[in-house]
């Protein structure tokens, strides 16, 4: 989460003077994040996110919307967006799409214990399950042929060696195995986009990366991230333990299994040309925190290598 736009009080008040949730007590800027603005919003009646969109436009946020609607309506732990008293949940605020979202409880960890790796594992298998009753598509935008294009960008700006094994690796990339299951998967489900209260799993926020693809690669996104030591290297201890839970919720098939290493690569390429495209466009921000997108060049490198 990050502050791109800058709102006043005034321009605060007038927004949530179109919903049912009484007078402003406060707001406050939240930094993190490379995408949207952010807001922590208290009210007489409640506490929620006001969240200007710098990317996204109406109809993806109908989608993000629905889908998270989905998940609550199964009893699924995630943010909901709120209607204003004309039942709209998406408004312009600066020339920009702009949303109330639900404040789920909890905060987030950076060094996570066994048992909140379990109940994040275990929520979200359910998660996938759910996923497959939710009949909407919406293609992966930052799918292989996004990295190529983006790589293109950035490309005479980064080191020759960084440009060779980049190269080489989206070629490995194309042949890596399909034909596997598939629904609606988050795409981007990092520490910082789970709340916990102590041990128990608050929620998962930040749904809008959400697209139709393969479980075992929402997987591998996971697992370079929550079950890596310091240095991006995967634990196989805890990477064991959160496949377990997984499969007690969603069975993980031979096919999954034998694709995740594939997958593993082609998730930290996916974030190793996000974050050098983040480094490289960095937009002005009063609250941004732009991420070293060397770390996942270190862990691309090791996945390459198959030391999981």
């Amino acid at each position: 989460m990050a502050v791109y736009t800058s709102l006043s009080q005034s321009e605060v008040e007038n927004f949530i003077s179109k919903f049912n949730i009484g007078s402003l007590k406060s707001y406050t800027g939240i930094s993190g994040g490379v995408t949207n603005s952010n807001f922590f919003i208290n009210t007489d009646n409640c506490e929620a996110v006001l969240t200007v969109f710098e990317e996204l436009n109406f109809d993806d946020l109908d989608y993000y919307f629905n889908f998270m609607q989905h998940l609550s309506s199964h009893g699924f732990s995630c943010p909901s967006p709120i209607s204003d008293i004309n039942d709209n949940y998406i408004h312009d605020l600066k020339g920009k799409p702009a949303a109330l979202i639900s404040k789920l409880s909890g905060k987030v960890f950076e060094e996570i214990s066994d048992k909140q790796l379990i109940q994040l594992a275990k929520s979200f298998a359910e998660m996938h399950l759910i996923s497959l009753k939710f009949k909407t598509r919406k293609k992966n935008e930052r799918d292989l042929q996004w990295m190529k294009d983006t790589f293109s960008m950035f490309a005479d700006k980064i080191s020759s060696d960084q440009r060779k094994l980049i190269g080489d690796e989206l070629s490995f990339l194309e042949n890596i195995p399909g034909d596997l299951p598939r629904g609606v998967i988050h795409a981007d489900l990092f520490r910082d986009n789970v709340l916990f209260e102590e041990d128990r799993l608050g929620g998962i926020i930040d749904f809008y990366y959400a697209c139709d693809d393969f479980f075992i690669y929402d997987i591998a996104i996971v697992i370079n991230d929550w079950c890596i030591d310091h240095n991006g290297i995967i634990d196989g201890k805890r990477k064991k333990l959160f496949i377990e839970a997984y499969d007690s919720v969603r069975k993980i098939n031979n096919n999954e299994h034998d694709a995740l290493n594939s997958y593993l690569r082609l998730a930290a390429m996916r974030f190793l040309i996000s974050r050098f495209r983040d480094q490289f466009n960095a937009k002005d921000a009063e609250l941004n925190t732009i991420k070293d997108p060397l770390f996942f060049f270190e862990i691309l490198k090791n996945r390459r290598q198959n030391l999981n």
